[in-house]
């Protein structure tokens, strides 16, 4: 082999060589990068859930404090009707904006009404607002805060006889929904009057309390209304939120 043909062999040996060395620093580079990536990616996911972590408590702080309306179970969740000393407890999720919840009310109200008169059950209203996106005036939450104002000022009584009257004069979605002054009107039908009522409705007194509950049954996985749980089991939506189905469920409750 020739001086020239032995300079040019030693040029490619070093050329290859450095080519090699080259894409070697290249996926080494990469794999710094993809290692870098995974530990940034993984810090920032860090810090969303501490970021989560924070709001949540952060929310669930200020929805501790929110003030609840007189006349409800300790944790201001629910208005109880009936003996506290009853064998079961019926505990009834509803939105105002509901036509469901409406419909659930005229089958099986009197039934409801009944086993509470008969010590069968302590009923507890859990009204919550997740339809608000179905007005154009947040009326879940208006009309919620309204009830609460009610049972504020008047009692259990007049917040259920206020309850009746929201569903009997339910809204259809999509519109305003019922107007304050006619909040204020059916409350005064219920026994809820004066200007502490009437400013606690314009006003959205328990506006906070509204966003309280209503959270509180998204962290107790109800998710549709109506939901009826039976000493705390839920009852199935298809089957058994019939007078019939709800009698069943309690008795089986109350004999364990």
């Amino acid at each position: 082999m020739s001086g020239e043909s032995k300079r040019a062999a030693a040029r490619q040996r070093i050329a290859e060589k450095r080519a090699a060395e080259t894409a070697a620093r290249a996926a080494a580079e990469r794999r710094r990068r993809t290692v870098l990536g995974g530990v940034v990616a993984a810090a920032v996911l860090v810090i969303a859930l501490v970021v989560v972590f924070v709001v949540q408590s952060s929310r669930t702080s200020t929805d501790a404090d929110a003030a609840a309306p007189a006349g409800t179970v300790a944790d201001g969740t629910a208005f109880p009707v009936g003996q506290a000393d009853a064998p079961v407890t019926v505990s009834v999720y509803a939105d105002f904006q509901c036509p469901v919840c409406q419909r659930f009310e005229e089958i099986n109200g009197d039934t409801l009404e009944q086993l509470v008169a008969d010590g069968q059950i302590t009923l507890e209203y859990r009204p919550i607002a997740i339809l608000d996106r179905f007005s154009t005036t947040d009326y879940s939450t208006r009309a919620l805060n309204a009830a609460a104002v009610v049972a504020d000022k008047a009692g259990i009584d007049a917040f259920v006889q206020f309850s009746d009257l929201l569903f009997a004069n339910q809204p259809e979605e999509g519109g305003e929904g019922l107007s304050d002054d006619q909040l204020i009107e059916y409350a005064a039908q219920a026994g809820a009057t004066g200007e502490a009522v009437e400013q606690g409705i314009t006003d959205l007194r328990f506006e906070d309390w509204v966003a309280d509950v209503t959270e509180a049954s998204s962290q107790a996985d109800v998710n549709a209304t109506p939901t009826v749980l039976v000493d705390g089991e839920p009852l199935d939506n298809t089957t058994q939120l019939t007078p019939e189905g709800i009698t069943a469920a309690v008795e089986a409750a109350a004999q364990g």
